[in-house]
């Protein structure tokens, strides 16, 4: 009996262990909610928008404490729209990305009612992607776990690049906007297909 009490506990242990990096996450992540809600015009970044119904906009909130948040917006030919909120710890690190795209269901054509895919990346300090969750919806319920033969997005999830720290943030930054006497760096996105995960 004691061995299998043993076996118990320690089968569990796993499981306690996500559970303690989720309730750290979901920690991170209101002190993100809580940044945008104090200060939602204070950011660094852009806001282009072009012809075509196509745009493309990156505001960089930093916390005194070390924190910050990335919200990329994507408006995509004028039938899709996608924004990527990234929550970085006070070390740097980012803790959570909630992605979500609006699209008519393509199943039904570009003309049909409006569908939402929404993702929540859960990431450890070191970088591994510790839970992913995804689901569509329309009109704010739940239809799919993802898309498929009844509800398709216009686009698929290839827009989604985390940035694993918020030096990484500032590096891509750097490469679109230049330094202060101009210079670009280097950046390369590395692209996230979470929709197949």
């Amino acid at each position: 009996m004691r061995a299998l009490i043993v076996a118990l506990a320690l089968a569990a242990t796993p499981v306690l262990a996500q559970d303690a990096e989720i309730e750290e996450i979901r920690r991170a992540w209101d002190a993100c909610t809580g940044l945008i809600d104090q200060s939602p015009n204070e950011w660094t970044g852009w806001r282009r928008n072009f012809d075509g119904g196509y745009a493309d906009h990156f505001e960089f909130h930093e916390a005194t404490d070390g924190s910050g948040v990335l919200v990329q917006t994507w408006l995509i030919d004028a039938i899709a729209t996608q924004k990527d909120t990234s929550c970085f710890r006070k070390d740097g690190t980012l803790a959570f990305l909630y992605s979500e795209m609006t699209s008519p269901n393509m199943a039904q054509g570009a003309d049909g009612p409006a569908i939402t895919r929404e993702g929540r990346l859960y990431f450890s300090p070191d970088g591994r992607l510790v839970r992913v969750m995804k689901r569509i919806t329309e009109a704010g319920k739940e239809v799919a776990p993802i898309d498929n033969d009844r509800y398709q997005m216009a686009r698929g999830c290839e827009l989604t690049a985390p940035h694993a720290t918020m030096d990484d943030v500032r590096s891509h930054m750097i490469s679109e906007l230049g330094d202060i006497e101009g210079t670009r760096g280097e950046f390369k996105r590395q692209g996230l297909d979470w929709c197949g995960l």
